[in-house]
């Protein structure tokens, strides 16, 4: 008896939002009440994906799966279900810094997108790595490695200057390498049209490389050009910053630049300096007497989508 009354009280209620509104339609795609009839709707489909490190997080009360891209190299992003606007980050890897004395590395390309429309298909990735130091005491650092998702291409960081010479690999880089020891004005403008320039120097202070966002620092005794900024983003699910500059190194007992936003320290004599922080796509940080140089960091490219 129960169960009819409950019954009848649930038809009753549905008469009376009918009567009192012609036309509702639930968002979520539970119930459609149109002129009078009622229809149960199938919920709305979301993306089905694969590829990549798939984690889950809640931020600012919105549910996502992001698709994290670490390994460098060539991969896919494949979507087996729905369509829609996806968020993306493409990062590419930091350039290689200056060896005996050497300028920072450029920070790689950092892009993001919160509109990139996608649908059921393969959709490439790719994840640059950093730029190599140069093969010489004196030779200057290598471009970082290009990184790309589907259409969206950016290119990695420009070498940093070796002493006296090396300074051949800093033009073609998104943000442009630091001056190295005796280089003193040669440094990287970026070759992007974004891009951003080294950092100058002096007889004994390196320039820092350029940000991704932020020219290099100049090297003034007796500290070493701090590196260029690059960009913060949370779409990993915590903040990170990416695509910064790596420092230049200073001459005997001055101090290296510090690197920032993912790029290396640069080195002095109580100091070899640091890499580029792998993922991130930072220069690596300029080096010292007799050491060759520091590796960029690689870089990264993260997909998010909203999920239930």
């Amino acid at each position: 008896m129960r169960k009819l009354f409950a019954v009848f009280g649930l038809v009753v209620a549905g008469i009376i939002a009918i009567a009192a509104y012609p036309y509702v339609q639930i968002d979520s795609g539970k119930i459609l009440i149109t002129d009078g009839k009622i229809q149960f709707a199938a919920a709305a489909g979301g993306i089905t994906a694969t590829g990549g490190i798939i984690t889950n997080y809640t931020q600012d009360s919105t549910n996502w799966q992001a698709h994290i891209f670490m390994n460098v190299g060539t991969t896919s992003f494949v979507v087996s279900a729905g369509s829609g606007n996806i968020e993306v980050l493409v990062v590419a890897g930091g350039g290689g810094s200056g060896g005996d004395i050497g300028g920072g590395g450029g920070g790689g390309r950092v892009r993001y997108s919160n509109n990139f429309s996608i649908a059921i298909g393969s959709f490439s990735v790719v994840v640059g790595a950093g730029g190599t130091h140069g093969i010489s005491f004196n030779a200057g650092g290598l471009k970082g490695g290009d990184s790309s998702f589907s259409t969206i291409t950016n290119l990695g960081g420009g070498g940093g200057a070796g002493r006296d010479a090396g300074i051949g690999a800093l033009n073609n880089g998104w943000s442009g390498g630091g001056a190295g020891y005796n280089t003193n004005l040669t440094v990287g403008n970026g070759g992007g049209s974004g891009g951003d320039r080294g950092g100058t120097g002096s007889a004994v202070a390196c320039g820092g490389g350029g940000g991704s966002t932020g020219a290099g620092g100049i090297g003034t005794p007796p500290v070493g050009g701090i590196g260029g900024v690059g960009v913060t983003n949370s779409i990993s699910g915590t903040v990170n910053s990416y695509g910064g500059g790596g420092g230049g190194a200073y001459y005997t007992t001055g101090t290296g630049g510090s690197g920032t936003d993912g790029g290396g320290n640069g080195g002095f004599s109580g100091s070899a300096g640091t890499d580029g922080a792998a993922n991130r796509g930072g220069g690596g940080g300029g080096a010292p007497t007799t050491v060759f140089g520091h590796i960029g960091g690689s870089g990264i490219v993260i997909v998010r989508y909203v999920v239930p």
